[in-house]
């Protein structure tokens, strides 16, 4: 039982002792990697760098930002080295214990420094690549811009003429633009590159500028010195030649307008001068629709001119016409006047017309004479045109829609002739057939309807013959009894089936009349109804239910093998 705890207890000593040589030779590697990089970042010729950074003559700001690189190097190679190899020592010396904790802070701390010392050696070293690299390209700028200059200067002599006023301003911009090229190259020279940063960035920005200025200004200048001149000079002298030729503008204006305009003209070149070139494009824009607009009341003239002309022809024409066709419809409404009425005012209505059309020839010859004595333009007159051929097109429509009514006058008459003599014919064709038929006698109501219908057609007969006849009303009257006719052959038709009907049923009957009560009861009745009363229709009541009680659904089949018989009436 000893052995065993006292093997136990051996084991973990010796466990432990593993632990901690493995533990001390893995600090002791990491140690070493580190003091590896150490020298390694010693070994680098920062100190070189330095030097070749110095040749660089800086001053101002630049030598600054390069004894500031020089400091952290400096505090470097003489401080931060040695605490780097006192920490290494530390961290040697504390693996030889078995406090492991402590250890891995110490060496935690002994990365820490290495990966500082780093990133301090390499920020130096970017720091001089970057002045370096500042000094190559302001000492290029220099170059560039001292060429640009000497361009923009030799083309501001060479093309002055073509910035009109704005030379003087481009010449002063230039010049200072010079003046700031001279400090760059100064404080480049010194080595001060930081300073010159700031100053390069806005020389950028404005040699831009000026570039762009002298690309803009000779487009602009030239639509303000010769495109608007000319544009003006052509518009007062079209507006001359127009007014001498007879051309009238509304609220004649232009004179005045042409020259405000070029008063703004004149406003803009001083903009130009003043290198305003924003405000000269917005004004050029107002100017050009300006001037657009008197082109436009030109052109709108001169077209309207051509319209006139085309217009005046057409208005001769069609009034021409208007008033053939309105001498043509008094004729026939005098001649259509002695044998009918007119209902629709078409005399009145065709003198109104006439009126209407002797109103449009004096506007068209008042018209004339505005134009002739220069009182009115052509877009007014045309205007007044196009209204008046609209006019004429109603009264046109409106003659055309008379004539249309009364033209057909004597065509109804001969159709409503036509069609009462047809209806005449109809109701005695009815009343033979009726007659051929041998009834009894028919229903009061009947005959009443017939002879309504024949007063009817007398009437209409009496208003064909009127001396003047009113087609308005013979075609109402024709529409009564038309619809009338139709109703009588209907009723006409009804009688008859029901007194053939009846007919058949007393007939039938007098199979059953000795052996029956009920059907000889119902057979004097329906007969006394037939020859009497001329009712039918209740005859037929009265003895179909009583056939039916002896031979269910008798009447039924009576009547529908007589309505598969019968012939039409008319």
């Amino acid at each position: 039982m000893n052995l065993t705890i006292l093997a136990i207890i051996l084991g973990i000593v010796i466990i432990a002792y593993l632990a901690i040589f493995a533990m001390q030779r893995t600090t002791i590697k990491k140690v070493n990697v580190f003091k590896l990089r150490k020298e390694q970042l010693a070994s680098l010729k920062v100190r070189e760098e330095l030097v070749e950074g110095r040749k660089l003559s800086l001053t101002g700001q630049s030598l600054k930002e390069y004894q500031n690189l020089e400091r952290q190097f400096n505090d470097v190679k003489n401080n931060k080295f040695l605490k780097i190899d006192q920490q290494a020592n530390l961290v040697l010396f504390e693996a030889r214990g078995i406090n492991f904790i402590k250890t891995r802070h110490e060496l935690a701390r002994l990365e820490a420094m290495v990966n500082e010392t780093e990133q301090t050696i390499s920020d130096v070293r970017k720091g001089l690549t970057e002045l370096k690299k500042i000094n190559e390209a302001h000492r290029e700028a220099i170059n560039d811009l001292k060429k640009k200059y000497d361009d923009l200067r030799k083309r501001l002599l060479a093309e002055n003429f073509k910035f009109g006023p704005a030379n003087a301003g481009l010449d002063k911009f230039l010049s200072q633009l010079e003046a700031d090229y001279d400090e760059f190259t100064r404080l480049t020279e010194d080595g001060d590159h930081a300073t010159a940063s700031d100053i390069y960035e806005q020389l950028a920005m404005e040699t831009t500028q000026m570039e762009n200025m002298m690309a803009d200004i000779p487009d602009l200048f030239d639509k303000v010195d010769r495109v608007y001149v000319e544009q003006l000079n052509e518009l007062s002298q079209g507006h001359s030649d127009l007014v001498a030729q007879g051309y009238v503008f509304p609220n004649d204006t232009i004179n005045q307008e042409l020259n405000a305009i070029d008063d703004q003209r004149q406003q803009v070149l001083k903009l130009l001068s003043e290198l305003k070139l924003k405000e000269v494009s917005e004004q050029n824009g107002y100017i050009e629709r300006r001037i657009e607009t008197l082109y436009d009341m030109m052109e709108t003239e001169m077209t309207a001119r051509q319209q006139v002309t085309k217009h005046a022809d057409q208005l001769s024409s069609d009034l021409l016409r208007l008033r053939e066709q309105n001498s043509t419809l008094a004729i026939e409404l005098d001649r259509l006047g002695q044998s009918f009425q007119f209902n629709n005012r078409e005399i009145e209505m065709r003198r109104t017309l006439l009126e209407q059309i002797n109103a449009a020839e004096e506007q068209v010859n008042h018209n004339d004479d505005l134009l002739e004595s220069s009182e009115m333009s052509f877009s007014e007159l045309q205007a007044k045109q196009e209204k008046l051929l609209a006019h004429v097109s109603e009264i046109e429509a409106q003659q055309i829609e008379i004539w249309d009514k009364i033209s057909g006058l004597e065509k109804a008459q001969r159709s409503a002739r036509q069609f009462g003599g047809q209806y005449q014919q109809d109701i005695e064709n009815i009343k033979h057939a009726v007659e051929r038929m041998n009834l009894p006698g028919l229903p009061a109501s009947y005959l009443e309807y017939f002879f309504a219908v024949s007063n009817e057609l007398e009437r209409l007969a009496k208003s064909l013959q009127a001396t003047l006849v009113n087609m308005d009303e013979v075609q109402r009257q024709l529409n009564i009894v038309s619809a009338d006719i139709d109703t009588l052959k209907e009723k006409t038709d009804k009688i008859v089936d029901q007194a053939n009907l009846t007919e058949q049923l007393l007939q039938y009957a007098n199979r059953y009349r000795a052996t029956n009560e009920r059907v000889a009861a119902a057979s004097e009745q329906a007969r006394m109804f037939y020859e009497r009363d001329y009712n039918f229709d209740k005859a037929m009541d009265v003895l179909g239910p009583a056939l039916d009680s002896v031979e269910p659904g008798v009447y039924e089949k009576l009547v529908d093998a007589y309505m598969r018989r019968k012939t039409p009436l008319l």
